[in-house]
């Protein structure tokens, strides 16, 4: 009887829903630090979550990374070029059809919400929210100032955050995570960011 007990204290998380997920939106600043190669880098972003799930958020994020190696890294989720660069197509070379200038805009907006990644929500404790994450649909647009030229490159990264609640809405994020722009690299930091959540999950059918 006690082993069941325990059992049931160690898996009570896991269906029990964190506070964070109870809502549908999270935005949030992030600022992080760490070594790529042999230099160091700071990293600013602005990221957003959707909760389509309890326990799983489509993670969207825009980054500017300074490397101590005359390096800048702008990050983007694929689908924000993608989806523009489709819809005109569709328009250019439809002809005047509209039914395939229509399909193709539709795409590209479909394109346009193409999220980087996704992340994996265990609620830890009250308030508490633990989330390993991947995000593998991502660019960066990459100066190198060395050599004066520019790049544009495939780029994905892994992690782990932690969110704490400070509040109803202000959430407080610790992360640690690799990432990399394709030939450019894995670096190894870790940061804290502040946000706010919007939208109730209460107030959906789900």
């Amino acid at each position: 009887m006690k082993l069941v007990n325990i059992l049931l204290l160690l898996l009570l998380p896991f269906f029990s829903f964190s506070q964070l997920t109870e809502n549908k939106f999270h935005f949030l600043a992030k600022y992080s630090i760490g070594k790529v190669a042999n230099a160091n880098y700071s990293n600013f972003s602005i990221a957003g979550e959707w909760f389509v799930h309890p326990n799983i958020g489509l993670n969207y994020s825009f980054e500017w990374m300074e490397r101590s190696d005359n390096i800048r890294q702008v990050h983007t989720p694929m689908g924000i070029v993608g989806g523009p660069i489709l819809i005109v197509g569709s328009f250019l070379s439809s002809g005047g059809d509209t039914t395939r200038s229509g399909i193709g805009a539709a795409l590209g907006i479909l394109l346009l919400v193409l999220p980087d990644g996704v992340s994996f929500h265990l609620p830890a404790a009250y308030k508490w929210d633990i989330s390993p994450y991947a995000n593998i649909l991502g660019l960066d647009f990459i100066r190198d100032r060395n050599m004066a030229r520019s790049y544009l490159k495939y780029a994905c990264s892994f992690g782990l955050k932690s969110t704490y609640g400070l509040t109803e809405k202000i959430k407080l994020t610790a992360f640690m995570e690799t990432r990399q722009a394709a030939r450019f690299g894995w670096s190894f930091g870790g940061g804290i960011g502040l946000g706010m959540v919007f939208g109730n999950r209460s107030d959906t059918n789900e």
